[in-house]
């Protein structure tokens, strides 16, 4: 997270943190034994949900495998459309003030430019340098038409959020991360340049695939 700050620890239990050997990303919980991400995010993961300080043996930290992992049946890493990911965990969480989950949208509306929004993950602060606890900013839903100056492949599976020139937006091992709008998962954090806008997925139009996959 860039030009943001470090979150009140456990004021986002649905966090996740996704390590392998080799990366992190960010998820979030939206079901007892299922966590949300990119399909970009590829690695062999243990999620670790309750975390602030991911460096820390924090007693409310609960680490699981990853039982079933779905990526989108679309997902293009070309254009990085469809850039959703649903991993099944090997047993449900207990959900306690550490750990809980974020609600999904319930219909698929497109969202307005200038909706308030906000970020958060363990990912890059400053070019070089990732923190060991949360971090988090807030963002504002930018028009699609006008974030199509900066990027191709737009589609209505995505969203762009975050005002051009300004220095505050997701940055590199946020990915996965929700976009939280109004305490609702509208987005997934999914690529950007290094100035804002980014471009995140917008959740709201898989409802239907995220309803079918989290039946199995």
């Amino acid at each position: 997270i860039v030009g943001g700050h470090e979150a009140k620890p456990h004021s986002r239990p649905y966090m996740a943190y996704l390590r392998s050997p080799v990366s992190s990303c960010g998820g979030f919980l939206v079901a007892p034994q299922w966590v949300m991400t990119a399909a970009h995010c590829v690695g062999n993961f243990i999620v670790i949900l309750g975390a602030h300080n991911i460096s820390a043996e924090e007693p409310s930290r609960q680490v699981f495998s990853i039982e079933a992992n779905y990526p989108h049946p679309e997902y293009d890493g070309s254009t990085t459309s469809n850039d959703i990911r649903l991993l099944k965990l090997n047993s449900k969480a207990t959900l306690n003030k550490y750990v809980n989950t974020l609600s999904l949208p319930t219909f698929n509306f497109d969202l307005s430019h200038g909706t308030s929004c906000s970020v958060a993950g363990w990912g890059r602060v400053y070019k070089d340098w990732s923190p060991d606890t949360l971090y988090e900013i807030n963002v504002a839903i930018y028009n699609r038409w006008w974030c199509s100056r900066w990027y191709t492949n737009l589609n209505y599976g995505k969203v762009c959020a975050g005002r051009p020139g300004e220095p505050e937006d997701s940055f590199k091992g946020d990915s996965g991360g929700p976009l939280v709008c109004d305490g609702v998962a509208e987005g997934i954090v999914s690529y950007g340049k290094p100035c804002p806008p980014g471009v995140y997925t917008r959740v709201a139009q898989y409802l239907d695939w995220i309803k079918e996959t989290m039946k199995r």
